[in-house]
């Protein structure tokens, strides 16, 4: 029997309310603010504690004909940083991996709006990373130094509708994420002065903003690429991250076609022990059933007295069933994919 997707109201101008209530759902199309200065409370204690708290990225997995290239800019608060590495899809060879930290107010940025008006930017010596939304466009680059320079365009013309979600979170906290992809990828892009061919390659962007809680972790499944019949197609699967139901959101999106479609909660099961054991992605349900295979890691571990984050990021491919448009299952053959294991103490 297929499963039927779910519905998805229009998103909203703002994440909160003309009076400061979040606007809790799973939606169709870019939000247009997510500003959450609003909700700090008064005191200088209590502000501070706000400032901790809140956490601002933008991520962007490009998968190339031959080459997976992922790009973070993070402002987290006590922790802020900027990364980016790059590997051969075939042998998994890294060639390229640069984790950078900085401070918040100073090295980065990363702005309240995720579509229209978009800006995020990360500056340290020798590195320098971008992203900023132009009319139906995103302007991508890095510059870091011979070893990597990047100038890419994403278009968003005859992209499916992103997804956005706000959901709570514990400690009365709150979080907004959009995905919006997959996006043609036109520009250069040269490896220790090498270019990369981009011609065919597509782009997922993954923003995220909230207050979180002290402690929080989660494994993310990105993925962008053809299906067999050639139609680009994004993937976004989340395990861990607290308030993912269907009732108050979820972060797991199929984007294809015209529009998202809005997936089961799953879990992701993978062996702690290893970077190279195959891993399954499963609903309770069983519409969501797939196979990672990875290929190549990166891993960052960083921290400042009590504060912590520790990550690891997996290039691979993605195989099996899922929930298409309709609710009939749509099938994943080595669909290129990043899986991300992270554990953080903020």
């Amino acid at each position: 029997m297929p499963v039927i997707p779910l519905l998805l109201l229009r998103a909203p101008a703002d994440a909160l309310g003309p009076t400061g209530e979040p606007r809790l759902g799973r939606y169709l199309g870019s939000l247009g603010r997510v500003e959450l200065a609003s909700l700090a409370p008064e005191g200088m204690v209590a502000s501070l504690r706000h400032a901790a708290r809140s956490k601002r990225w933008q991520r962007v997995l490009l998968a190339l004909p031959g080459h997976l290239l992922f790009l973070e800019i993070l402002d987290g608060g006590t922790l802020a940083g900027g990364s980016a590495w790059i590997a051969e899809r075939t042998s998994g060879e890294v060639l390229f991996d640069r984790d950078a930290a900085g401070v918040t107010g100073l090295n980065v940025r990363v702005g309240e709006r995720p579509g229209a008006g978009a800006r995020a930017s990360f500056t340290a010596p020798g590195v320098a990373l971008g992203l900023e939304r132009r009319a139906d466009r995103y302007r991508l680059t890095a510059d870091l130094g011979s070893s990597l320079q990047l100038d890419v365009m994403l278009d968003t013309h005859e992209a499916p509708e992103p997804f956005s979600l706000v959901a709570g979170l514990p400690e009365g906290g709150l979080r907004a994420a959009q995905v919006t992809g997959p996006l043609p990828v036109e520009g250069t892009l040269e490896v220790r002065g090498r270019p990369v061919p981009l011609a065919g390659g597509l782009a997922v962007l993954e923003y995220g903003a909230g207050l979180f809680p002290r402690e929080v972790g989660w494994r993310k499944v990105t993925a962008v690429g053809r299906l067999g019949d050639g139609r680009p197609v994004a993937l976004h699967l989340v395990d861990g991250l607290p308030g993912a139901s269907n009732e108050d959101g979820a972060d797991d999106v199929l984007l294809v076609g015209r529009g998202p479609v809005a997936l089961p909660p799953v879990v992701v099961e993978i062996d702690p022990g290893t970077a190279t054991a195959s891993c399954r992605i499963l609903s309770s349900d069983g519409s969501v059933d797939l196979s990672f295979k990875p290929a190549a890691a990166h891993r960052d571990s960083r921290g400042l007295l009590l504060v912590s984050l520790a990550t690891t990021q997996l290039a691979g491919e993605l195989s099996g069933t899922l929930p298409g448009p309709g609710g009939k299952p749509l099938q994943l053959s080595g669909l290129p994919c990043v899986l991300e294991d992270r554990e953080a103490r903020w």
